[in-house]
């Protein structure tokens, strides 16, 4: 799969503004530099950013923000306080990433708050650390400790998204084309 290809399936439901970020690892060899400086380009118009970040030899973190969508979610004060018990100075969400990254690359653990601006409900980001990951009610995108109906929908929705993205741009759609046409399909379903 090229990078590309990658960018349309891991990241639709960001890029079709059904969820607030989405994340996904590419191996090294396939990350291309100039390819995701000039997605990242293209997206500002969305209002979406990209980040990405070398954590090993072989693995780099890409990560796709609705941005105005992840300054709402940081802005609530039960977020703010839990992440500022984590010890996170959110002053936006450019330095949020920026935290996040250099604590994917330096810490032992993955910091799963990062769950929190990728959507996931708060509660099941607490959970999920509460229980390390076990005794969830629901294994979808994510693990639901709580509302087991709407991480349902959310899965069905996420992944119908992206088969549908990926379909379009393998029949070569613009993003342009893709996302409208990603709105034409929600309007008639």
């Amino acid at each position: 799969m090229s990078f590309d290809q990658m960018m349309i399936q891991f990241s639709a439901p960001t890029l079709c503004i059904i969820k607030s970020g989405n994340m996904f690892f590419a191996r090294n060899r396939t990350f291309s530099k100039d390819c995701f400086e000039t997605w990242k380009s293209s997206l500002v118009k969305y209002g979406i950013a990209a980040f990405s970040n070398q954590l090993s030899e072989t693995s780099t973190a890409i990560l796709v923000l609705n941005i105005c969508w992840v300054r709402k979610i940081l802005n609530d004060s039960f977020v703010k306080a839990y992440l500022s018990a984590k010890g996170y100075k959110i002053s936006n969400a450019f330095n949020f990433v920026n935290d996040l990254f250099t604590r994917m690359k330096n810490e032992e653990g993955f910091p799963h708050e990062i769950g929190i601006i990728l959507g996931y409900p708060v509660e099941d980001v607490i959970e999920f650390e509460k229980h390390q990951g076990k005794n969830c009610k629901y294994c979808g995108c994510w693990k639901s400790y709580s509302d087991v109906e709407t991480a349902k929908a959310c899965k069905y929705n996420f992944t119908e998204c992206s088969k549908l993205c990926k379909s379009w741009y393998n029949a070569g759609y613009t993003l342009d084309k893709i996302i409208n046409e990603y709105k034409k399909y929600s309007k008639a379903a």
